[in-house]
């Protein structure tokens, strides 16, 4: 690895740190605000960028290691790695998960299983809090995470690593990317990773629940002249995961997803047009000692998106796409019964238009979009944003905007569990920010509010429209301290069920996160500090408190040569028990340790 300097917090809103005094223009660029390259400082959504230097500065393993470190991020986990994880943003789980901007996750179930998403291909991450759904559509209410692994590959490059851990944690990983001819490229990843695992429940067989991912990426692309560029990119995962089943002896889930997609771009001097074709499956096979489930989605997505910048500084952007979702070769259990969904496929064809005013010193934004929704009919969303510098170090920002999420074929027809009737969830999403820069700092206060009507709630043994208001405030801030760099968060959130009158589910009010960072010649030091307050589990029908805790983890990694690179981590250092979901453990303190080579 390089002893160049790789900071180990997130490039923020105007990510001016480090020798950056003013809000003067940042050259980076980012396309998932509003599917529209744009410089990251003309952006009025809050929005977070990790890239790939970054996530090997931390040593993470998964994923969700990375997100949890990220302003707006609560994790609740059935266990720990390789086990199901839920990211909420802000309190709400409805956050639409892109890879390289195709929509992916399962129909069944509404989200996206993390432990699927190895770190191994990434190029970077870009997360927007709050409400895209008048971009996006359904499920994006919170926000947006777009996990991109395209690389342009200008020179032969190419990395490899061994890590070993606790529990028996074994990875291996490696990625290549290299010129094919004058005008092409390739990319190729490919990871393997087991564990052992720990006993993750209080409840059934004494036993460690381990698991094991094989995980392959391709990528093909090609410069056809100078204005039109084609690439295709291929995934495929397998996990093996073990857990225990609270109706029967342990079991072992069988996840597989794989993602086919291809997207041909034109580009000139004032346009950009983009068709992109994708098929991606998601299928979780319950094996083991009970006869379990096979759920099993395919998704088929078709879109067009254009942008132009019509004269100076006023922007135009919009497309056509159309999902189908089917999950026909889905079979149900419910006790000996087999059972299929009573509807098994449905679409959606969707019309979009962004509108952008630019200029040094406002930003406005307005987005509407149309969906028709097979199940649900008709639902129109819009999106309002404005930018106003009042300073040379400060600018106000504030968004509104609509969103709704369908139920999901897990809400609607699971045996036994399920509601048919269940409305379509609405919400409307509010923000105000001031942000600045100056003296070595880049800071964030937000204030924000999420109403959701019609929230679709699974508790209890069943599935009901409820009401919920998120209110709350936010404070980032990114400084240097010396050698020192720091990445501070702060959020309070009020999660109301209003018609229980209580808590909402698996969300904590106060959360503080503290990323430290320190380099000297070839050791790079960082410390992770982690609190998170206490939160309420309903699963049972009854409230469960799990209490607050604080976590700490720490890192190290020595570049040993330009090419050859050590590192270390521990994570949970003083041995923490807590709690993130009713009935299932947490990971002890536990050791890693990277051999990595670059070339």
């Amino acid at each position: 690895m390089s002893t160049k300097r790789l900071v180990a917090g997130m490039l923020p809103l105007v990510a001016l740190i480090h020798a950056q005094t003013t809000l003067a223009a940042d050259e980076t660029v980012i396309v998932t605000a509003s599917r529209f390259e744009q410089p990251i400082n003309n952006i009025i959504a809050p929005v977070s960028i990790v890239t790939k230097d970054e996530i090997e500065a931390m040593q993470a393993n998964s994923v969700v290691e990375v997100l949890k470190q990220l302003p707006g991020v609560q994790i609740s986990s059935n266990g720990g790695y390789g086990q199901q994880a839920t990211v909420y943003v802000r309190g709400s789980k409805n956050v639409l998960v892109l890879l390289n901007g195709v929509r992916i996750g399962s129909a069944t179930l509404g989200n996206v299983n993390f432990g699927q998403l190895p770190l191994t291909g990434i190029e970077r991450i870009e997360f927007i809090r709050g409400s895209r759904a008048a971009v996006y559509g359904a499920d994006a209410t919170a926000g947006v995470i777009n996990i991109i692994t395209e690389h342009r590959a200008l020179t032969t490059t190419g990395t490899a690593s061994v890590t070993r851990g606790s529990d028996k944690y074994s990875q291996l990983a490696a990625s290549f990317a290299s010129p094919a001819g004058e005008s092409s490229w390739l990319k190729m990843a490919a990871n393997y990773e087991k564990s052992d695992g720990f006993d993750v429940a209080t409840f059934g067989k004494n036993d460690d629940d381990g698991f094991r991912n094989k995980d392959l990426l391709v990528e093909l692309g090609s410069e056809l002249n100078d204005n039109w560029q084609l690439i295709t990119n291929a995934y495929y995962h397998r996990g093996d995961v073990e857990y225990d089943n609270q109706w029967g002896p342990g079991d072992e889930s069988e996840d597989t997803l794989t993602s086919l997609s291809g997207k041909l771009e034109y580009r000139d001097n004032t346009a950009i047009s983009t068709i992109t074709l994708a098929q991606n499956s998601d299928t979780s096979k319950t094996k083991g000692k009970v006869e379990g489930s096979s759920i099993t989605t395919k998704r088929s997505f078709v879109s067009w998106h254009s942008s132009h910048e019509i004269s100076r500084g006023y922007f135009i952007g919009g497309g056509l796409e159309y999902v189908k979702e089917d999950v026909g070769d889905s079979e149900l259990i419910s006790g000996s019964a087999k059972q299929r969904y009573e509807v098994t496929s449905r679409d959606n064809k969707a019309g979009y238009i962004t509108l952008s005013r630019q200029s040094k010193s406002t930003q406005l934004e307005a987005s509407l979009r149309h969906d028709d929704n097979e199940q649900y009919g008709h639902k129109t969303t819009w999106q309002l944003g404005g930018g106003w510098k009042l300073t040379d170090f400060s600018r106000l920002t504030a968004n509104v905007g609509t969103g709704f999420r369908v139920p999901t074929f897990n809400d609607l027809y699971w045996p036994g569990y399920s509601n048919p009737t269940l409305k379509p969830e609405k919400t409307i999403d509010t923000e105000i920010a001031l942000e600045g820069v100056g003296l070595s700092a880049n800071w964030r206060l937000a204030i924000f509010k999420n109403e959701i009507t019609d929230r679709i709630s699974c508790q209890g043994g069943g599935c009901s429209n409820d009401r919920v208001d998120i209110t709350g405030i936010e404070f980032t801030n990114q400084f240097d301290t010396g050698n020192f760099y720091h990445d501070v968060t702060l959020e309070y959130i009020d999660p109301e069920d209003r018609d229980r009158k209580r808590q909402a589910a698996r969300i904590a009010k106060k959360t503080a996160k503290w990323n430290i960072s320190y380099e000297f010649e070839k050791l790079r030091l960082s410390t992770s500090y982690l609190y998170q307050g206490q939160r309420y589990d309903y699963s049972s029908g009854e409230p469960y408190e799990m209490p607050s805790y604080s976590l700490v983890d720490i890192s190290a990694v020595y570049a040993v040569s330009d090419s050859l690179s050590v590192s270390g981590r521990v994570a949970n250092v003083f041995n923490k028990k807590y709690e993130i979901a009713k009935d299932y453990k947490t990971q002890d303190r536990s050791y890693f340790a990277t051999l990595s080579y670059q070339f």
